[in-house]
């Protein structure tokens, strides 16, 4: 009996014992989902909630409309329309398999491609953004659960190719080229955020929640160009390369008072509206970004340098070494042999060794300062990507074979643009301009955000050089000048041809058959209503600024001139006359003015003075010895004949 009681009471404590421990164990293991509760409801909350909030809705980002792009009277240039884009929520797409089988016929996209995008990830998906509307109809056809169409803003060009290299190209998000890129922080606008509830299933709730942030439209531009002067532009370079077998051109057209680009083209060009389908090398925009040898385009500003410095004036006479002047054992050569030439006679007829002599005697330092003056070697500053500083090296370093080769346009790289305005400064009577393209931009509510106005960057040369200069430019264009070509009936042109051979960096040499031509000027030149130049790069047909670029230019200022109501100032039918026939160009002696078929009797005068009487001759001279003349061929009261034989001696006293 002892031992059952022992057994007993041995068995009441186990079960005692165990009770206990269920007593203790029940409250810890109650405790542990409150604990865990506590933990999760405290320290996980945010994070829990942002999982909770990621399986329950799909956050969308929705694009912005761009801002649309005018010209100065408010036509469009680039603007946004509807398109369909398609997309897919993927949990909503049972079988992937065999909706990217029957979409990729229908986007013309490959099944793995579209299977990858389904299959991979969760929620939103763009599957092809940016259709065509008859690709959207075939997806709405097909009728796949999960796939749907939406509607997105395209960059739509109305003007087709028209100035594509200036407007440039938008991608699937952001602009890429021109001034789509430059601006882009003006015209893309902001994303806009909205949510769409998702239910269980992680389906898209057909009403979404209210706007988190709308999307903010983009700003408008307004351009200086005008639509219908970038047509002329356009049609007489791409007709001028065309005909002159060139690789490229360039041409701009400028308001001389106030530096507004009305028109700037490059060619050959680009349709923004398919822009994969072009070249890239098409994008360019050559206007500002090809560097090239100026050529006898530059003479404008080393005469001009000459005047301002009073080294020479219009009136002096230099000898042009009949086609062949040395420079430290370089020859320099004019195309074709020129005697004695005043300044007005080295601008009209073209003559590289009269530019050079002119710019040995106004010096490195001098020349130098002007033509940092007249902006080459800087940016202009446009609002435009990919603007081309030019080449100039510092003119302390420049020998006198460099002072002589820059002297003519050769031996510095600068841009059309650049080239465009220093020719501007002649035409405002000695101010050079700030360029632009960008005339304002505006928020959607009309606020302005920037402005541009004229503006005068300094003061190259005074009012007086620039008169003389405008009217040496004048005489390019009338006969016997290398630019009349140029010439418009009813207006007098200021211009200057260019000739320039290419550099060849494989050979370190310059090309033999490479060449650019251009011509710059303004019109009318009294009263400018308008400045241009045209560039032609490698024609083939002929190479000579005269014959192929002043052709272009012709007849895309006349067009403009026209269009912009400009007087004519002359008779239409009238003829330009020709102040300065022959080889010798220089102004009329007011006092004299003898019989053009006879020769007058020079002895006595001093060369200067014979000169002057010769211009109303149109002879050329030979010129012997220096002083006064002493003697002439053909004598007093003969027929003056083509040639002039000039005998001078110094002038004895006594």
């Amino acid at each position: 009996m002892r031992r059952k009681h022992a057994n007993g009471k041995g068995w009441e404590d186990t079960v005692r014992g165990r009770i206990r421990f269920l007593g203790l164990l029940m409250p810890m293991l109650l405790l542990l989902p409150a604990g865990k509760a506590f933990y999760l409801q405290i320290y996980e909350r945010d994070s829990l909630r942002q999982r909770a909030n990621q399986q329950s809705r799909m956050v969308e980002k929705v694009q912005p409309h761009r801002g649309a792009i005018f010209d100065r009277n408010g036509q469009p240039l680039a603007i946004g329309v509807p398109v369909p884009s398609i997309y897919a929520v993927r949990e909503e797409v049972k079988d992937k398999r065999s909706a990217a089988r029957r979409l990729s016929k229908v986007l013309g996209m490959s099944t793995d491609t579209l299977y990858d995008r389904l299959e991979r990830g969760s929620g939103f998906v763009w599957l092809r953004r940016m259709v065509e509307p008859q690709v959207a109809e075939g997806v709405s056809a097909l009728a796949l659960e999960g796939v749907g169409i939406r509607t997105e803003s395209r960059r739509y060009y109305p003007n087709s190719d028209l100035a594509g290299s200036v407007l440039g190209f938008v991608g699937t998000d952001r602009g890429l080229e021109g001034l789509e890129c430059s601006l882009e922080e003006h015209l893309k606008g902001g994303d806009g955020v909205r949510v769409l509830n998702l239910d269980a299933m992680g389906k898209a709730l057909t009403s979404p929640r209210p706007w988190e942030r709308p999307p903010a439209v983009g700003s408008t531009v307004h351009l200086t160009l005008d639509r219908n002067v970038q047509f002329f532009a356009e049609q007489s370079l791409r007709e001028g390369c065309r005909a002159s077998g060139a690789a490229a051109g360039v041409a701009i057209i400028m308001e001389p008072a106030t530096g507004r680009i009305l028109a700037m083209a490059s060619y050959p060009g680009f349709n923004p509206n398919d822009f994969g389908s072009f070249d890239q090398e098409n994008y360019r925009n050559r206007a500002i970004s090809s560097i090239y040898e100026p050529g006898s385009t530059f003479k404008v500003v080393t005469i001009a340098a000459a005047l301002e410095e009073k080294v020479f004036d219009e009136m002096d006479i230099l000898f042009c070494n009949n086609g062949r002047f040395e420079v430290a054992d370089v020859v320099i050569n004019d195309h074709l042999p020129h005697g004695w030439l005043t300044l007005m006679g080295i601008i009209r007829k073209s003559s590289n060794i009269g530019a050079s002599k002119v710019g040995l005697e106004v010096g490195r330092e001098r020349l130098g300062k002007y033509v940092r003056a007249f902006g080459f070697g800087q940016r202009t500053g446009i609002l435009l990507p990919g603007e081309g500083r030019g080449i100039l090296r510092d003119e302390s370093s420049w020998t006198q074979v460099d002072l002589a080769n820059i002297s003519f346009g050769q031996g510095l790289g600068v841009t059309p643009l650049q080239m465009v305005t220093a020719i501007n400064a002649v035409a405002t009577g000695g101010d050079l301009l700030k360029p632009y393209i960008v005339d304002r931009i505006t928020s959607p509510t009309g606020e302005v955000i920037l402005q541009n106005r004229p503006g005068i960057l300094r003061r190259v040369v005074s009012g007086d050089t620039a008169r003389k200069v405008a009217r040496m430019m004048e005489t390019v264009t009338e006969p016997g000048g290398s630019g009349m070509n140029a010439s418009i009936s009813g207006y007098k042109v200021a211009g200057k041809t260019g000739t320039a051979q290419k550099f060849d960096l494989s050979e370190g040499t310059y090309s033999s058959d490479a060449f650019i031509a251009s011509f710059a000027g303004f019109a009318p030149s009294q009263n400018p209503a308008v400045t241009a130049i045209v560039i032609i790069d490698q024609p083939t047909e002929t190479i000579y600024g005269g014959a192929v670029a002043a052709p272009v230019w012709r007849d895309m200022v006349s067009k403009t001139l026209k269009y912009l109501n400009v007087t004519p100032e002359m008779d239409q039918d009238a003829p330009h006359p020709a102040k300065e026939p022959g080889v010798l160009a220089q102004k009329e002696d007011p006092v004299a003015a003898p019989d053009l078929k006879s020769m007058p009797d020079l002895r006595g005068l001093t060369l200067r003075e014979a000169l002057a009487r010769l211009a109303f001759t149109g002879a050329s001279v030979k010129v012997t010895g220096t002083g006064v003349v002493v003697g002439q061929s053909p004598e007093p009261g003969r027929s003056v004949g083509e040639r002039v034989s000039l005998n001078l001696k110094p002038r004895t006293s006594g």
